[in-house]
């Protein structure tokens, strides 16, 4: 072989050893992945004394760590993140987000790494227990903008005459939400059944009613990602077992 050809030979394989996992569509493997969180959604993404931790973030830093990848974090509030993943100002975001139809539109996402339900809390000393749910046009309610419940109250409230959107009260954070709740300015907030179990074990709030069955969980990425691909297939690789054991540090 010639040494041109042996030259070329060489760099064409150089080539392919840089493109794949966090190197898509050419890109090398040290890329840079612009990631979009809130940081009010424990146990899946929060901050403490500084740090961003949570259970998404460990999910994404294995891959990261697997494909040679680093993080560039922004914190958005929750309608800001999801805006970011359509507007293609960030590369992925996860912070416990719910997989919806009307999302799906918009928006591409992982395989369900985590079943998840949704609660209405309350203050314990209120004691507000939903037998049924003819009642609860009865409360007020708050939750964070941009969450998947409004979507939720239109299908499935609105019709049967259950709840209207415009009754709700938006906040940007379930922080605020939660802050309200306590100086009595709503009766009830919607949160994660991932978001509720840490909550509970800091603030006197109880369930007073769960929606189970509803909710799945998984990673945002704009329309058309390849990142996305690369994801599932680290999951794949993964596997449920270590996937599994990833939520049970979480969820204690």
């Amino acid at each position: 072989m010639r040494r041109r050809d042996l030259l070329a030979t060489f760099a064409l394989a150089l080539s392919f050893i840089a493109v794949g996992g966090c190197g898509q569509g050419g890109e090398t493997a040290s890329k840079v992945i612009n990631v979009a969180v809130t940081p009010a959604s424990p146990p899946n993404l929060f901050e403490e004394n500084g740090k961003t931790q949570g259970l998404d973030y460990d999910l994404f830093d294995g891959y990261c760590k697997a494909r040679g990848c680093t993080m560039a974090i922004t914190a958005y509030d929750w309608q800001g993140m999801l805006g970011a993943v359509v507007s293609k100002k960030a590369d992925v975001a996860f912070s416990g987000i719910s997989i919806t139809e009307p999302r799906k539109k918009v928006m591409d996402f992982s395989k369900p790494y985590m079943d998840n339900s949704w609660n209405l809390v309350s203050l314990k000393n209120r004691n507000i227990k939903l037998a049924k749910l003819d009642t609860l046009k009865n409360y007020s309610i708050g939750y964070a903008r941009g969450t998947a419940y409004t979507d939720f109250i239109k299908t499935e409230f609105e019709p049967k005459g259950i709840y209207k959107v415009d009754q709700v009260k938006l906040y940007p954070t379930n922080n605020e939400a939660l802050a309200d709740l306590q100086n009595g300015q709503v009766d009830m907030v919607f949160l994660d059944g991932t978001v509720a179990s840490v909550y509970r074990k800091k603030l006197p709030i109880q369930d007073s009613y769960v929606f189970e069955g509803i909710d799945r969980l998984g990673f945002a990425f704009p329309k058309g990602s390849a990142l996305r691909a690369d994801f599932d297939k680290y999951l794949d690789e993964l596997g449920p077992e270590k996937r599994q054991a990833i939520i049970d540090k979480w969820m204690k």
